[in-house]
């Protein structure tokens, strides 16, 4: 079987992309108002941020955080390693193993900002922990671990008023914004289904053999809310992914990726979605690793017409549409491709990098003659120019980036309602307004409770902040 590359192949593009005027989002064009740029001052003093997680995506970040022109106060890592390789690229920084003792110190520090990328498990606690201290928050993909955390992230946001944004940094690519244009200038006619793949899976996270954690790894703070059971061999640093404790699996993995792209393009805001009945289809139900392929959809209500239906397949399982129509096409276009819109008139094919309209003879018809949607600075520049804005006392700075988290709690709440109805082996219906399931949680105790001292709530948020 063909494997797509790996998420960090695909990242490793977008510096490369971003040097041509770019720019993507998270929210249709209906619902974003035009707003004027930020008047900055040119010595206007960077943003000061602190970065929890320095290894893999946390590396990655950290470049970018750089080349974005931020000044990276502290770094911290569970991680010996990790910090040590991060303190040779910002010497000057501080550096923490505990995050906890990091946002103790936000003051000294004198922190604007606070980036996350972490494990899933340990995304909400460190986010909350900055919401709550008034800081702006940058959390990777996705925002949080379950759906309760989604919805209290957002509370936390909408109370700070501080610029955040999820790190789902395809959106500041060029490709996306161009296919948005045409989707939403009718290319391909009204939109009735799209189907999203990878080829790709975390799965199957057995539960040994059971070892004692690396000398350089603080296994207990790695944990952080999760309950203390014993190291697995080789869980960390990235087959955690395959566990549901601590990660979500390929959907949680890269649907943020795929589904932002029709969420966007669709305009799927939380008054559009409205109660959305979900499906999903899995190999197992186990209750501790991810399943090795998942098929989800999502039945998205349309006033007057049958509903839209948005559709996920993964590692190996194949859209039937691309199938069909590459069978017919002589094409491989579930290899070539991981996304089709179907129109009414015609297809349109997508991924990170390139776009693709089918038949031909409406390929050929006049597109839109112009670009409507404005250059990105970066997605990391994005969220760090909002500091700015938010700094001078700019009102709108906090809504200026385009995956803060007032819109992309959507895209999370969506990947991560598709986790729970496959879990639930039933149809599930979520109500994106409301922000519950209909009926109730399906599942019950979904996740643990955490422990003692890393819940969300605003008395052990507080412990930590002014402990």
């Amino acid at each position: 079987m063909r494997l797509d590359p790996t998420r960090r192949d695909f990242l490793s593009l977008v510096p490369a992309l971003l040097a041509a005027p770019t720019l993507l989002g998270c929210a249709s064009t209906a619902e974003r108002k035009p707003q004027a740029a930020a008047v900055l001052k040119p010595d206007a003093p960077l943003a000061r941020v602190a970065i929890i997680g320095c290894a893999g995506r946390g590396a990655d970040n950290l470049g970018d955080l750089l080349g974005a022109g931020a000044a990276v106060v502290a770094l911290c890592d569970v991680d010996a390693n990790a910090r040590e390789s991060g303190s040779k690229r910002v010497a000057s920084a501080a550096v923490y193993t505990d995050l906890r003792q990091l946002l103790r110190d936000r003051k000294k520090l004198k922190l604007d900002g606070v980036l996350v990328s972490t494990p899933d498990h340990t995304h909400a606690f460190p986010t909350a922990l900055a919401l709550r201290a008034g800081l702006a928050a940058y959390c990777e993909k996705p925002l949080t671990h379950t759906l309760e955390e989604s919805r209290r992230i957002l509370d936390l946001a909408r109370a700070a008023g501080t610029p955040t944004q999820m790190g789902t940094q395809i959106h500041a690519t060029e490709n996306y914004r161009r296919v948005v244009e045409l989707i939403q200038g009718g290319a391909i006619g009204p939109v009735t289904s799209c189907d999203c793949w990878v080829n790709k899976g975390w799965c199957c996270g057995a539960t040994g053999p059971v070892t004692e954690p690396p000398k350089n790894l603080d296994y207990d703070l790695w944990l952080g809310p999760a309950q203390e059971d014993p190291y697995i061999a080789n869980i960390h640093p990235a087959n955690w992914r395959k566990y549901w404790d601590y990660g979500t699996g390929t959907l949680g993995d890269m649907g943020c990726h795929m589904l932002d792209l029709p969420v966007w393009a669709l305009g799927l805001d939380r008054a559009r979605l409205g109660a959305v009945e979900v499906r999903a289809t899995v190999d197992r139900v186990d209750s501790v690793g991810c399943p090795e392929w998942t098929e989800a959809s999502w039945a998205i209500p349309q006033k007057g017409r049958d509903p839209m239906i948005l559709r996920w397949f993964d590692n190996g399982r194949k859209s039937p549409t691309a199938e069909e129509l590459g069978a017919k096409d002589k094409v491989d276009y579930h290899g070539r491709f991981n996304m089709v819109f179907q129109g009414t008139k015609g297809w349109l094919w997508a991924n990170y990098g390139e776009f693709l309209i089918t038949p031909s003879a409406l390929a050929a018809e006049p597109k839109p003659a112009h670009e409507t949607i404005a250059p990105s600075p970066g997605h990391h520049r994005e969220w760090l120019e909002a500091i700015q804005a938010w700094r001078a006392g700019d009102s709108t700075a906090a809504d200026r980036p385009l995956c803060a988290f007032g819109r992309s709690s959507v895209l999370n709440e969506i990947v991560l309602s598709g986790t729970v109805a496959g879990r639930a082996q039933r149809a599930v219906t979520y109500d994106f307004q409301k922000r519950v399931f209909a009926g109730g949680t399906p599942i019950a105790h979904w996740h643990p409770a955490a422990r003692a001292g890393w819940s969300l709530s605003d008395s052990d948020l507080d412990a930590v902040l002014h402990g």
